[in-house]
């Protein structure tokens, strides 16, 4: 499993290019483009991976320079959004954002062909059955006993529903973020 580290930075400095290179032996530059470093991460299976966000606040005291970092969730195949990183990453402001973060960037900016993407995204991951269990326990508040009385399921079941949703889409519905970015999503 891997992910890719998207850093992007008005006039992209040698010197963070530099940092973000000589990472560790499971960091990659991938590339360099329209100021946007790409990076390969494939530190996935270790016990103390390296805080990467922590390397903003090291450039913001080091370099009095500011970053705006996109981090893909870790999988196997290429992330659905790889080739939409430019028409939202440099329209952030700074700070470190996960997929959460740019589903909920999406529906509060009306990028619609992009919420059509994510939405098409999901559906291929888990059928209506899933987001619609997913939808109702986030309108109950995140609360699995009143959701399962609410739909006539057994708690086991919406259980595993939920949690087959976030591993295979990578949003953990479980936390405010996730629970939020899909509520927006589909309400909005």
């Amino acid at each position: 499993m891997r992910r890719r580290i998207y850093i992007h930075q008005n006039e992209l400095k040698s010197e963070i290019i530099d940092l973000f290179s000589m990472i560790g032996s499971s960091f990659t530059v991938e590339k360099v483009e329209n100021d946007i470093l790409t990076i390969i991460d494939t530190d996935y299976y270790n016990e103390e991976p390296i805080d990467i966000e922590s390397f903003r606040d090291l450039i913001i005291q080091d370099f009095n320079e500011d970053i705006t970092m996109f981090i893909e969730p870790y999988i196997k195949e290429d992330f659905f959004l790889k080739e939409n990183v430019d028409c939202f990453l440099k329209d952030l402001k700074y700070g470190v954002y996960y997929f959460e973060d740019i589903i909920a960037y999406t529906v509060i900016k009306n990028k619609e062909p992009l919420k059509k993407k994510i939405i098409k995204y999901i559906s291929k991951k888990v059928n209506n059955e899933v987001i619609t269990t997913v939808r109702e326990f986030i309108n109950n508040n995140m609360n699995s006993s009143s959701t399962s009385k609410k739909l006539y399921m057994h708690r086991n079941t919406l259980n595993y529903r939920i949690d087959n949703f976030i591993e295979v889409t990578k949003i953990n519905v479980k936390t405010f973020k996730g629970a939020n970015a899909i509520y927006m999503l589909y309400n909005y």
